[in-house]
């Protein structure tokens, strides 16, 4: 299943998905340490340091020489501009499972670029990488995060109640997943 993807251009209505260069490192850095980003993620730091950006393109780089995760950032497919990041991570290869991840620029919320980078990312997962199953999680406190992954036909799978620590406060993390067989019952999902 070890694949590298550093040509990799995946197109959608309104992104263009590809992986990250040099270049995007202060668009990156502008999203991830907007502080609207930090109160509803849980892998991403507070006052998210400009030189962690390059350290975190690497892991990117890495992990995907590995094929362990695989992350891309998504960009408006007219302006250039930098929306976000998405991806299919913690892959487990004997499994054939991983666990989708995105997360958008603030000022661009509610206007579907999470949506289209998520089923773009189910078909990669699927169509690309061969998996049998998508995961996905996010904290109960983000309800528009449990909206794209319902949107995209995961399943709700349950609650696990305080199963993040963060600032010394506990959350819940709700779970959602779909698999393969599911996927391809649609019929906009059919090969």
């Amino acid at each position: 299943m070890h694949k590298t993807f550093k040509n990799l251009k995946i197109t959608t209505d309104r992104l263009i998905i590809r992986p990250y260069c040099a270049k995007d490192t202060d668009a990156a850095w502008r999203v991830l340490s907007h502080p609207k980003i930090y109160p509803t993620t849980y892998a991403i730091q507070k006052d998210y340091p400009r030189n962690r950006v390059v350290w975190w393109f690497q892991c990117i780089n890495n992990n995907m020489n590995y094929g362990t995760s695989y992350e891309f950032g998504m960009f408006d497919k007219i302006s250039g501009e930098y929306i976000g990041n998405c991806g299919i991570i913690n892959i487990l290869a004997a499994h054939k499972s991983g666990m989708i991840t995105y997360f958008t620029d603030p000022e661009k919320w509610n206007c579907g670029y999470a949506t289209e980078a998520a089923a773009a990312m189910l078909h990669f997962g699927f169509d690309i990488l061969s998996l049998n199953r998508i995961g996905g999680t996010c904290m109960s406190i983000n309800p528009a995060s449990a909206s794209v992954m319902k949107k995209i036909g995961m399943k709700f799978e349950g609650t696990a109640h305080q199963e993040l620590l963060k600032d010394g406060i506990y959350y819940d993390i709700q779970h959602f997943a779909v698999l393969r067989s599911d996927y391809y019952e649609k019929p906009d999902n059919k090969r």
